[in-house]
Formats: structure tokens, C-alpha cells, sequence
């Protein structure tokens, strides 16, 4: 073989090497299709909200290159959403799933049913605090009169509207710090209990701001309590219940996206860098300060372990 022609051989093999090598960064997973975006939840709860916001931002931002259509699919804590998942859209990188804690709760108080243990956690976006919400023309004015009134009559008098399985947990640590016994009336979503506590239907509900902003700005409803350390800066007239005497543990709704479990890895990753990309945009950050939210991205494995955490502080309270 001629100097030319070995030349022109080795090139060849150059150029093949080269593509091989590019192949997997040319490879890596995107949807070629049309993606369901599950919200387990009914419509007008926190989960609802924050899914569309995201949603709305995908879509502006043009973020992905193919549709994505919301799908609610409401009932059970969450057990009913991610039955929808793990019967339709088993393993299928074309779903997202939002997450929460609900879906965490849900199977430790009922071990027999299946929810965040389907679903691969992607992110997490953001995290909620609990505030002690009532109608605007409740007696309560403070925690002290709520504690004075309930102790003052038979157990669970007073009834609490509660959004999920994270609600009751709060309910529940509520009484027990209070001493007292609350009546829980479950609804699925808290724009649902939302709606029970405007229409006089239960005395109370302990949910997270962004389900309550709109109304607490318009005077239909107040607030008396937090449970955080602090005071929030959009609410900066709201007291914790600690400051209020009542020593109540802290814990928080984390809320993230998941897509199926069984579902590629390189899927994972790919949506993992899109939630990047939504929280980093202004849209986002201004839609958790309206909303006295705290920013929290967490991905991968560090949202993994940050679960495992979650579920230890849950049977811990439940076990208090």
C-alpha cells in the first residue's frame, strides 16, 4: 500500500473513531413525543398551582421541543395518580410526575399503598412552610384563643379541613402540642379545603401560603399562626406558634418532579437539567416570594438522601 493510500486509511479510521466516540453526547435521551405532565392532586391545591406554573414556563420558555399536557388525576393522598403512572405510563420517560410530601406520607399511614416508591425522584423546587389559617370572622385572633376555646370544650368540637396526607400530619402535631383533640375532615386538595373553610363548613385548615395568598390579601381569611422559627417576610404580621408559647416541632411540604420509575436513566438526567433551568428563571423566583415559598433545587442522589430524611422526621412525628 502506497504512502497515499495509507494516508487516506488512516483518516478514514480517524473520522470513525472520532464519530464513535461522539456518538453517546449525540445520543443522550430527549422526548420525541408528546409528554404527560401528572399531577396526582386535584385541581387548586398547591401541587395544581405549582404544576402549572412550571408547566407555563416549559412552555414560554420553550424548553422542551414537543407538547406537554396536564393531566390531574386526584384521590387517595396520591394513590390514585400514581396508579394512573404505574398502569399507563409504566417505565415511560415521557412523564413527569409531581411529587410531594403527601405522596410520602400516604404509605406510612397506610403500608398497603404504593405511591412515591413508583416514582424516580428528578428534583426537588421548592419548599413550604405550615401556617394555622381561619375565616375572617373567626373569635380566634391568636393561638392563645384558639387553645383557651378548644381546651374548653369536648374532644374534637372543632373541626380542621385538611388537603392531604401532609395536612393531617399537621393537624395532628397541632393537637399535640396544644393538648388538645381536632376533628380532621379530609378533602383532596387544598383548594378543596380552602373552599370548606370560606364556606363556614369546618372552624379551621393548617396549609401552606400559596394556596391561601390570593384570599389572605383580600381579608377572607386569616392567619394566627406559623410553624417556623421565624416570622415570613411577606407575612411579617403573623407570629409563630412558638413566639405564641406553643412549643410545635417544624417540618415543611417539600414539593419536586419524578418521572416513572423503571424510566432510562439518561431521562432522568435530561429532566433534571430542564427543572434547572425553571428554577433558575425570574418567572419562578418571583412566583415563590408571592408566595412566601422557599427556594430548595435539590437533584439526583442528594434529593434521594434528602427523602430518606423526610421519611425518618415523618414516623417520628407520627410516632410523637
Amino acid at each position: 500500500m502506497s504512502h497515499t493510500a495509507w494516508g487516506r486509511v488512516l483518516a478514514v479510521l480517524s473520522f470513525i473513531a472520532t464519530s464513535i466516540v461522539a456518538l453517546p453526547a449525540s445520543a443522550q435521551w430527549k422526548p420525541t413525543r408528546d409528554v404527560e405532565f401528572v399531577i396526582p392532586f386535584a385541581v387548586g391545591g398547591g401541587a395544581d398551582l405549582l404544576a402549572r406554573v412550571i408547566h407555563k414556563i416549559i412552555v414560554e420558555e420553550k424548553l422542551v421541543p414537543v407538547p406537554v399536557a396536564l393531566v390531574n388525576k386526584p384521590g387517595g393522598g396520591g394513590a390514585v395518580g400514581v396508579g394512573y403512572v404505574t398502569g399507563s405510563r409504566r417505565a415511560d420517560p415521557h412523564t413527569l410526575v409531581l411529587v410531594n410530601g403527601s405522596v410520602q406520607i400516604t404509605p406510612i399511614l397506610n403500608p398497603q399503598v404504593r405511591t412515591l416508591s413508583e416514582i424516580q425522584p428528578v428534583m426537588n423546587t421548592m419548599l413550604d412552610d405550615f401556617v394555622f389559617f381561619v375565616k375572617a370572622d373567626s373569635p380566634w385572633k391568636n393561638m392563645a384563643d384558639f387553645v383557651k376555646d378548644a381546651k374548653s370544650k369536648p374532644a374534637k368540637t372543632y373541626a380542621f379541613a385538611t388537603g392531604g396526607t401532609t395536612d393531617v400530619m399537621a393537624v395532628t402535631v397541632l393537637g399535640k402540642s396544644t393538648g388538645t383533640e381536632l376533628n380532621t375532615i379530609n378533602f383532596n386538595s387544598g383548594g378543596e379545603a380552602l373552599t370548606a373553610l370560606l364556606g363556614g363548613h369546618v372552624h379551621g385548615t393548617l396549609g401552606n401560603p400559596l394556596e391561601f395568598m390570593g384570599h389572605l390579601n383580600q381579608k377572607a381569611v386569616r392567619a394566627i399562626g406559623v410553624f417556623r422559627d421565624n416570622r415570613f417576610a411577606l407575612l411579617s404580621d403573623v407570629p409563630t406558634v412558638k413566639e405564641q408559647g406553643i412549643n410545635a416541632p417544624n417540618f415543611q411540604m417539600w414539593r419536586g418532579i419524578g418521572i416513572p420509575k423503571g424510566a432510562p436513566a439518561d431521562a432522568a438526567k435530561y429532566w433534571e437539567g430542564i427543572m434547572q433551568k425553571v428554577v433558575a428563571t425570574p418567572a419562578f423566583k418571583a412566583y415563590l416570594k408571592d408566595n412566601a415559598a422557599s427556594e430548595a433545587p435539590i437533584a439526583g442522589a442528594q434529593f434521594e438522601a434528602f427523602l430518606a430524611n423526610q421519611e425518618k422526621l415523618y414516623r417520628e412525628l407520627l410516632g410523637k
